[in-house]
């Protein structure tokens, strides 16, 4: 009885202290890993930011990051507090939200959206499906973060976006899924490259060349280390780069062969001096997927996006 008398003191207190602010500078300093960068992308004093984790600590009775000479690391205190402040900002976007359509119902619906993305995605689907989307809804805001298939599926998880794009086998145990949209992939070669002119070709002739290899937890990159090990090859490179201009880019100075989606190098190939060659692969053909938190309302504007990009 006791305990429970003191939870419900507590409760109010807690939350008469802990402002907005506090929970932002707290999710920046774990997103930059530092507590100087957070400073600098709130504008803030470093001391300024410093002090309000010290007293936020202070507060909780508990430490919630690791400091160290390079930056800071979240404690287990500190990973269940982030869920929390994630939560709290979110919600209070929401109620935001809500409230400015209850006062302006003849403009539509309001709204701030944070989502993920892989690159295919990023460049090749969203600025078109984005403008047909905000012609239709004005007054909706959008925030994309670039990642890898695997990091937006995993920012979903963690709270810190409201949806993420992705390809490929992701674990999404604990969201809901749904289809968005499918591209190709092609390979891309120079233009006097013994490939270039083929109607198409086998994942398993590209092992014959040098591959300009994408980063490690890319997508396409898993993908094509999983089907060499299944072809008994071994990937000869020369390079890796993060992004798909980067390979083409490569692919136009000589140094290999690379992967991307068609509407990557359609456009460019010429003024690139590179050819695309279509793969004669089932899984060529890609399906994006659209995942979400199961567990949860989402706000107006983060529904009416999910199911326009769902169509």
């Amino acid at each position: 009885m006791f305990a429970n008398s003191n939870a419900a003191l507590f409760r109010p207190h807690l939350a008469a202290r802990i402002d907005s602010v506090t929970l932002m500078l707290f999710i920046a300093v774990v997103e930059e890993a530092s507590i100087a960068k957070a400073a600098e992308r709130e504008h803030l004093a470093p001391s300024a930011v410093s002090k309000r984790l010290a007293d936020l600590e202070h507060m909780m009775k508990v430490p919630l990051l690791e400091r160290h000479r390079r930056g800071v690391t979240l404690t287990t205190a500190g990973e269940a507090f982030l869920a929390h402040s994630r939560r709290i900002l979110r919600d209070l976007s929401q109620l935001e939200s809500e409230m400015s359509e209850f006062s302006s119902m003849s403009h539509g619906a309001r709204g701030h959206v944070r989502a993920a993305a892989n690159e295919s995605a990023l460049f090749g689907f969203f600025p078109d499906a984005l403008g047909r989307f905000m012609r239709e809804h004005p007054y909706v805001t959008v925030e994309l973060q670039p990642d890898t298939s695997t990091g937006a599926v995993q920012k979903v998880r963690e709270g810190a976006v409201e949806f993420g794009i992705f390809w490929g086998s992701q674990p999404v145990n604990g969201l809901k899924v749904m289809s968005c949209y499918v591209d190709r992939l092609v390979v891309v070669v120079p233009q006097d490259h013994p490939l270039a002119g083929q109607r198409n070709v086998r994942f398993v002739d590209l092992l014959d060349h040098p591959l300009i290899l994408q980063e490690p937890y890319s997508s396409i990159q898993i993908l094509t280390e999983r089907l060499a090990v299944e072809a008994g090859r071994t990937l000869r490179s020369r390079i890796r780069v993060a992004g798909f201009d980067a390979v083409c880019r490569m692919a136009q100075a000589g140094l290999g062969i690379g992967i991307v989606p068609d509407y990557f190098v359609s456009d460019r190939a010429a003024a690139m001096q590179i050819a695309e060659v279509p793969l004669d692969e089932e899984w060529a053909n890609r399906l994006h997927k659209l995942c979400v938190r199961d567990d949860e309302e989402m706000p107006t504007a983060t529904r009416l996006l999910v199911e326009f990009l769902s169509r």
